[in-house]
């Protein structure tokens, strides 16, 4: 596994975070209660794990790329470096909104508005960077840079531990029920989801 594999492979730990603050927001929505701990167990990990690592390892391939030429100033790199800045500004956020909810200062459709807008980013954000970056990021690279940035990446993720560890537990700490299934006849509720 390359240094773009665990990228794309991160994405999909993240993304499995991103379904679960779906189901909250449409569940919460829906009359349903949801513990504003959800969302800020989510804001945790949304900071550590995908700012902190996943955007960390980014990093080191941005620094790869700039060290053979590639402009940070203009262009696809500085938009992407701008989403993660965007996208560490809405965790913290919602960290804070989730902990007034709590306190019962702020309103819970403060969250899930929040949390619509990461999930939002971040899904295009991974579509931009798996559609155009990474096959770029392959082009340019050479097999030899990018086993350096892999050795950066197995020492930003022991700093911070295990991002696939990390989504497993807040799926199985905040089970959901699923979205409604369409039948003949009309809305069946699906069981909760049990992990």
């Amino acid at each position: 596994m390359d240094a773009i594999d665990i990228l794309v492979n991160e994405h999909r730990h993240i993304e499995r975070v991103m379904d679960v603050l779906d189901r909250a927001v449409a569940h919460g929505r829906g009359g349903g209660a949801v513990s504003p701990v959800l969302f800020e167990r989510a804001a945790h990990f949304l900071l550590k794990f995908v700012d902190g690592s996943h955007d960390a390892k980014e990093g080191e391939v941005f620094q790869a790329l700039i060290a053979r030429g590639l402009p940070s100033g203009a262009g696809m790199l500085a938009g992407l470096s701008a989403q993660h800045e965007v996208g560490r500004e809405l965790a913290g956020e919602l960290l804070e909104v989730a902990r007034g909810v709590t306190r019962r200062e702020r309103e819970p459709e403060e969250l899930y508005a929040l949390a619509e807008r990461y999930v939002r980013l971040h899904r295009g954000h991974t579509e931009a960077e798996e559609g155009r970056f990474f096959p770029m990021v392959r082009r340019l690279l050479p097999v030899d840079v990018m086993e350096r940035v892999r050795a950066k990446f197995a020492r930003i993720e022991a700093a911070h531990g295990s991002l696939a560890e990390a989504a497993d537990a807040l799926e199985l700490a905040f089970p959901l029920p699923a979205a409604p299934v369409r039948r003949a006849g009309g809305m069946r509720p699906q069981p909760w989801v049990a992990r």
